[in-house]
């Protein structure tokens, strides 16, 4: 027997495959399905299922394209109307070699949410618990809109509940890890049991008023194209197609630039440096999210990329959140363009203790481009948040005759803010490069929310 985890990195996404005695099964697969197979193939196996914990609303799923390639079934929730596959209810018991895989019913997250329990030598082994159970938390509540969640919340307790029956050896596998959009501050641990997650989730250990509580002031940004990702995969998004995007000489991608939305992914630093004008500093792994908040779905894009082998790992991040229209890439890259004596822009860039000196002697408006949990844990005194995913739509917030400075963690997503602020027309930008981990670092005061 064997079973891996595949970690689709950006999106904080985990699928699984496992098999035995020649059949194996798929739980969760992302659009670009080559390594299940490969997977398969290297132990001998046929892939004979697809389980689908629940539509899914932060990627494409590639189920579809497994079932046209293996011929495998693909199985989700009677609950909802898919467009495909074959609906499986509570109690129900699959046989995959030497494999039973039994089908649990566990409602919060959406309504058709389902976590499989997968038996070998006649025990439960592990859980496959989608996006109900993760490590150190428990899935978001409020999809489907704030006057749901306590309703959805509600189930979700009870099928918290009914997991815990569970034996405390049963190994957890969640669909998400640490980063994910789908929860909240998920544990960044490897692995983990249902007797860890009874002693250690804060999840786990609350009453219902308590839980309900919880997710009632639970506060996670909501990405705007989840609701198209849940709309294409109850309907059964189109198979990944094999793209291959056209390196652009210099002067070709000037030309046909100003019709695309250009995507830098270089670093920060090497966007502040120099870049085009009008151009989005997305970093390489946020190219697996964050597209989805800002850019149009129906616009041709264009890469500038540090290496041209991150073109194809731009590609596959874009793909997974169903942006198919990239036009071409910067074949010769930045160099390229200054050496034909084309403009760039600039934006600025700022270490902690540059900041920290600038800011005695100057005016300076401090935004804080991180979610509200991770501002309220501690900011910058004087910072106002607006988290970046929703900075495009609110720059009239942020004061346009003062100098601004972004800051989140590190600096990757305050270069993406300051990117956005820079294609509006602000001319005095910089980023915190180091972010709030520099400034903690240093010793600078931090502010937290209760003390606002």
């Amino acid at each position: 027997m064997f079973l891996k985890k595949i970690v689709s990195e950006g999106l904080a996404h985990y699928s699984y495959i496992a098999g035995d005695a020649g059949e194996a099964f798929v739980v969760d697969p992302r659009r670009d399905v080559d390594s299940y197979i490969r997977i398969a193939r290297k132990n001998c196996c046929k892939i004979k299922f697809v389980f689908e914990t629940h539509r899914n609303e932060d990627y494409l799923v590639g189920s579809l394209l497994l079932e046209k390639e293996t011929g495998c079934q693909v199985i989700h929730s009677r609950s909802l109307d898919f467009d495909y596959g074959n609906p499986a209810s509570e109690g129900e018991i699959f046989d995959i070699g030497g494999m039973k895989l039994k089908i649990l019913e566990t409602p919060g997250h959406s309504p058709e949410s389902l976590s499989f329990i997968l038996f070998y030598s006649g025990e439960p082994w592990c859980v496959f618990t989608g996006d109900t159970l993760f490590y150190g938390n428990a899935g978001r509540t409020d999809l489907f809109g704030k006057e749901k969640v306590v309703e959805n919340a509600s189930l979700m307790f009870d099928s918290l509940q009914k997991l815990l029956t569970l034996n405390d050896g049963v190994i957890v596998y969640p669909a998400h890890g640490s980063g994910s959009a789908c929860g909240g501050s998920i544990s960044d641990i490897p692995a983990s049991t249902i007797g860890f997650e009874r002693v250690s989730n804060p999840y786990l250990r609350m009453n219902r008023e308590d839980f309900l509580e919880r997710k009632k002031n639970e506060i996670i940004p909501l990405p705007p194209y989840f609701a198209r990702m849940a709309e294409q995969n109850q309907k059964g998004p189109n198979a990944l197609a094999n793209q291959k995007i056209k390196p652009m000489g210099t002067l070709e991608f000037e030309e046909a630039m100003h019709e695309c939305t250009i995507v830098d992914t270089r670093s920060p630093l090497g966007f502040a440096g120099g870049h085009l004008k009008g151009s989005y500093n997305i970093w390489l792994h946020g190219m697996a999210t964050f597209p989805g908040w800002i850019l149009d779905y129906e616009k041709n894009m264009l890469l500038v990329t540090e290496r041209q082998e991150d073109v194809e790992l731009a590609r596959l991040y874009l793909a997974r959140i169903g942006f198919d229209k990239v036009s071409g890439y910067l074949c010769e890259g930045i160099p390229g363009w200054y050496s034909q004596g084309l403009p760039l822009e600039k934006s600025g860039v700022l270490t902690a203790g540059g900041f920290s000196d600038k800011s005695k002697e100057e005016d300076m408006f401090v935004l804080d481009v991180r979610d509200k949990e991770e501002y309220a844990e501690g900011h910058i005194p004087g910072a106002v948040n607006i988290y970046v995913g929703e900075l495009e739509g609110r720059a009239n917030d942020v004061p346009s005759d003062r100098q601004v400075v972004t800051v989140c963690a590190l600096g990757n997503r305050a270069g993406l803010g300051a990117s956005i602020l820079k294609r509006q027309g602000f001319e005095r930008v910089y980023n915190l490069i180091g972010g709030m981990r520099a400034w903690k670092e240093k010793g600078y005061p931090v502010k937290q929310e209760d003390g606002d």
